[in-house]
């Protein structure tokens, strides 16, 4: 059995509702530009109906949803409900670093799945094991859309693994941040941008826009040698205003 990236099993239900906002951007108390993009995040998730994080099963239940995957030669197969998808011939949507899109082939092991029912949505997150240096800090997360069969394929590099979606927008469309991200440079400059993708009518999720605004995106920029460093920087034009403390 695998063992790097082997997780202990957990069935949690949840309520399916949206969580309430937490106040964030109170003046009278200054807080970390990383604590405050956390408490906003954490104010607009959706909760979802069940996680299932991987023991080393290759087959398993999500409500009334039977899933299987197997480790192909480049990627990997999921079959949900009957229906199967492959990663070996998927790119993810964004560009997950700099240097631009990553192919799926890398990711060889599901580290975890979340249903929202309500949403008729499954979240798979996916790795690689074994892996080696920055290999390590690489996700990929598929969106899959029990109404439709569609997918949505997204990666993320040096940004928390657990998967996540959103409503920013009260609009009744779930949405999904997602990053990319520039270093760390040899002076240990990182920074991530985050980016507001939206599901559309046909279920897939796609870069949400207006008339007025073509991109809604948010950047953190720190150093990782150094906390507290005069590197911090917080820049946004998003679809309201996050850094209420002006900092």
């Amino acid at each position: 059995m695998k063992s790097k990236l082997i997780f202990l099993a957990s069935l949690v239900i949840v309520s399916g509702c949206f969580s309430t906002p937490d106040k964030i951007g109170d003046t009278s108390k200054q807080v970390s530009h990383e604590k405050m993009i956390e408490s906003y995040l954490s104010s607009n998730a959706i909760k979802p109906t069940l996680i299932y994080k991987n023991d080393g099963r290759k087959e398993f239940t999500l409500l009334i949803h039977h899933i299987v995957w197997k480790e192909l030669d480049s990627g990997i197969e999921i079959s949900i409900d009957g229906h199967s998808i492959s990663t070996s011939d998927k790119v993810t949507i964004n560009s997950v670093e700099k240097s631009g899109k990553h192919s799926l082939n890398f990711a060889n092991f599901l580290l975890q799945a979340k249903i929202y029912e309500e949403e008729s949505l499954i979240g798979f997150v996916l790795g690689s094991e074994p892996c080696t240096g920055t290999g390590c800090s690489v996700s990929y997360q598929i969106i899959y859309d029990l109404k439709t069969g569609q997918q949505s394929y997204f990666g993320r590099f040096k940004t928390d693994f657990e998967f996540e979606l959103y409503d920013f927008n009260l609009d009744g469309r779930p949405d999904y941040l997602a990053t990319e991200t520039d270093g760390p440079n040899a002076e240990g400059l990182i920074s991530k941008e985050y980016i507001l993708y939206s599901q559309i009518k046909s279920g897939e999720f796609d870069e949400f826009s207006t008339d007025r605004q073509e991109r809604f995106w948010f950047r953190y920029t720190s150093n990782e040698f150094e906390q507290n460093s005069q590197d911090e920087k917080f820049e946004e034009n998003w679809i309201e205003k996050i850094n209420k403390n002006g900092r």
